[in-house]
């Protein structure tokens, strides 16, 4: 879905921070999203979840849900004091999961309201368990179980997980470990029988020692520094030709791409001239992060979201140079950020191999200069992070809204890819 300034969400309209969070299966496949909101204006009293959903409710007014979301389905947060059933049957069914905490037994009007959110084809997910009395006899009509491991001793988050597993129904709702902030817990909730599991522990870089690089992705690093040095086409032809593989994702990247414009392209050095410098430069670091197939698309989802959210901001800002090799560094930054929690190296090693300047290099590892001012901005938005954002959007000349319309642009783009 292109997005245009007509479909874009105005300053009186948006004061709010949409993020989302990837939930993810054993081998890192996401299999859906939690969405939420930082409101600017909402008072102290005003109820956080119902914030969300309003929030929610506006954005997909604007932004197609599926192509947001690249088809995978949104958990959205209610409590049961705080819930508008007539605003959930506003998205489609099969794309939006309800996620309920509840802090106190659910009242019988509550419970005749879930059982029609379910003939209206909703699936349904309980947040925050722990085990109570309500939380149990809910079990029989959730799809989802959501337990926070960060909040609770592993003991005793351990104990719900058998005691949801050993429970008489005729089906288990799939159990996700939420606030999941490292590698190792992500083992150990797996291990103990969740299905699936939410948090940045899949952005933490687990280094492995002795680690190499596979010869495509050698290949790949070498290209992008032929590129980087400004090489002529001959010698990235030469590279391109030491490796038939790559040379026929090219030719069928273009194609599918619809960049031939009805051209027959008879040679390497044809496409190359086709494409041109930087946009090859991009495609080959996309290309990067997809090498092992749909195994790490969490990550790469993830890397080119930001690529796409630090060029954005780069083209809006009005106090960042915004030349044509900005933009591109900008978009570059945005992809390398991640490049350690992918190839599971140290950073500053796998810069070594890659001839990028003296500024990406800082913005990169300690966010000095602009494009690190740039990328501090997109990890705050991350995390939900409502004050930093601010606080940089200001420094940047950028307002809360048209930050989140870059959000939201850069994450419709990202899940389109292919």
């Amino acid at each position: 879905m292109s997005l245009n300034s007509q479909n874009s969400i105005s300053p009186e309209e948006s004061q709010e921070l949409v993020a989302r969070q990837a939930i993810l299966g054993r081998q890192d496949e996401i299999i859906g999203y939690e969405l939420f909101a930082r409101n600017e204006s909402s008072g102290p009293m005003e109820d956080p979840f119902l914030c969300s959903a309003r929030v929610l409710i506006k954005t997909f007014s604007v932004y197609n849900l599926e192509s947001l979301l690249g088809g995978k389905p949104a958990f959205i947060n209610f409590t049961n004091s705080n819930f508008d059933e007539k605003s959930l049957e506003l998205f489609p069914a099969r794309q939006v999961i309800p996620e309920f905490t509840i802090t106190e037994a659910p009242s019988r009007e509550f419970l005749s309201h879930l059982l029609q959110l379910q003939k209206l084809g909703f699936r349904l997910a309980l947040d925050r368990f722990e085990g109570s009395p309500w939380h149990l006899a809910l079990l029989k009509i959730v799809d989802f179980i959501k337990i926070d491991c960060l909040n609770n001793t592993p003991e005793q988050w351990e104990a719900w997980i058998r005691q949801i597993k050993n429970s008489k129904l005729p089906r288990h709702p799939a159990i996700v470990a939420t606030r999941v902030e490292t590698a190792v817990l992500a083992r150990r909730c797996f291990e103990a029988g969740v299905d699936y599991s939410q948090g940045f522990y899949y952005m933490e870089p687990e280094i492995v020692k002795g680690k190499t690089l596979t010869s495509n992705q050698h290949t790949i690093f070498n290209l992008l520094n032929l590129l980087l040095e400004e090489n002529p086409v001959s010698d990235i032809e030469e590279a391109f030709r030491r490796d038939p593989g790559l040379s026929y994702q090219l030719l069928r990247y273009l194609n599918s791409a619809g960049m031939t414009r009805g051209q027959e392209i008879e040679s390497i050095r044809q496409a190359l001239i086709l494409l041109g410098r930087h946009p090859l430069q991009r495609w080959l670091t996309l290309l990067l992060f997809a090498s092992r197939g749909t195994q790490k698309s969490s990550i790469l989802t993830m890397a080119a979201t930001r690529a796409k959210f630090a060029e954005i901001l780069r083209e809006k800002s009005p106090v960042l140079d915004d030349q044509p090799a900005t933009i591109h560094r900008s978009f570059l930054a945005g992809m390398l950020s991640l490049l350690d929690v992918y190839l599971k190296q140290p950073l500053p090693d796998l810069l070594n191999e890659l001839k990028i300047s003296d500024e990406m290099r800082k913005a990169l590892i300690y966010h000095e200069g602009e494009d690190g001012a740039v990328l501090g901005l997109i990890e705050a938005a991350e995390h939900g992070d409502l004050d930093t954002v601010k606080e940089m959007g200001k420094k940047l000349g950028l307002p809360l809204a048209e930050i989140t319309t870059a959000s939201l642009d850069a994450m419709n783009w990202a899940s389109s890819l292919k």
